[in-house]
């Protein structure tokens, strides 16, 4: 259950309409399988002590699973704006940096696609045809294939 979902429940459990109490308390208990002492129809103050030990569970489940998350080893993020002002190299090695940490991806490779003029370096520019507002055809080059073709224009 998303998390959202979840306190908008939590949020109906306090509601003065008893019916939607009701429906929170079932739709809780389901998704949950837990049951925190709620009852629809007891008294205000009753309904009050079983959303808090409800709302500490879910606290508590949260910061457990910010903590498994914050503790796996490898644990990497990408963060687009230390990509700023590096050269497309440095970004390479940085984003093979972070696959290296991440467990299940440590296997994968930043790789790119082959030059389609001379087959030999990787490619650095997309050249897309278009025809009626969709993309008709995509061509992979290198620089120098690039600039010998007059598809790069300096700037």
């Amino acid at each position: 259950m998303r998390r959202r979902d979840l306190e908008r429940l939590v949020g109906d459990l306090e509601a003065e309409d008893a019916f939607a109490r009701l429906d929170a308390e079932k739709r809780l208990r389901e998704e949950m399988q837990t049951d925190f002492g709620f009852r629809w129809d007891a008294p205000a103050e009753s309904r009050r002590t079983a959303v808090a030990r409800l709302r500490a569970h879910v606290e508590e489940q949260r910061k457990r699973e910010k903590a498994r998350l914050a503790g796996k080893k490898g644990l990497a993020s990408l963060d687009l704006q230390q990509l700023k002002g590096m050269t497309p190299a440095q970004v390479e090695k940085h984003l093979q940096n972070l696959l290296g940490k991440a467990g299940l991806l440590a296997g994968f490779k930043v790789a790119r696609p082959r030059c389609q003029g001379c087959q030999q370096r990787p490619a650095t520019v997309e050249i897309v045809e278009v025809e009626d507002r969709a993309a008709r055809a995509v061509t992979r080059l290198c620089d120098p294939c690039a600039t010998r073709r007059g598809e790069v224009r300096g700037g």
